[in-house]
């Protein structure tokens, strides 16, 4: 298990969250057999876990996902989204991504909002409201259109 820090911009108290990615190499088997949802470039699989952690969220009931997204090279990316029934705690995790740069690594922030938007490729989800909108916006999902 990992402790993930991350000093909010505004000045505010640290946000602690703590997440338990899996160690390298995750491949995607694993992954789905683990039951994260998993994207590998538009193909989703675990699909109804994020659907029903949409309908948690509206309802106000508390609920916890991992998305992991694999790059070109196979390298796993996470998405944690932990619903406490107020707020998004988001942790963005691209410690297993070679090619992330030299920043890569574990960042956090809270959101109040996902929100949806239909587009010509799918139906995009996003975080709005976030304490540091810089790792909010690492948030970007997209269901394509079937």
């Amino acid at each position: 298990m990992f402790l993930i820090g991350c000093q909010q911009s505004t000045g505010a108290d640290t946000t602690t969250i703590a997440v338990d990615n899996p160690e390298s190499p995750y491949p995607r088997e694993e992954a789905i057999e683990n039951g994260d949802v998993v994207d590998i470039f538009g193909e989703i699989t675990n699909l109804d876990k994020f659907e029903e952690f949409i309908e948690n969220f509206e309802a106000g009931i508390e609920d916890e996902i991992r998305i992991t997204l694999y790059t070109v090279e196979g390298d796993p990316v996470f998405y944690n989204l932990n619903f406490d029934g107020d707020k998004i705690n988001y942790t963005y995790d691209d410690s297993q991504d070679g090619y992330a740069g030299a920043d890569r690594g574990a960042q956090s922030t809270s959101c109040s909002e996902i929100t949806s938007e239909n587009t010509d490729e799918g139906t995009m989800y996003s975080l709005k409201e976030c304490s540091s909108s810089d790792v909010g916006s690492t948030f970007y999902f997209l269901i394509p259109k079937s």
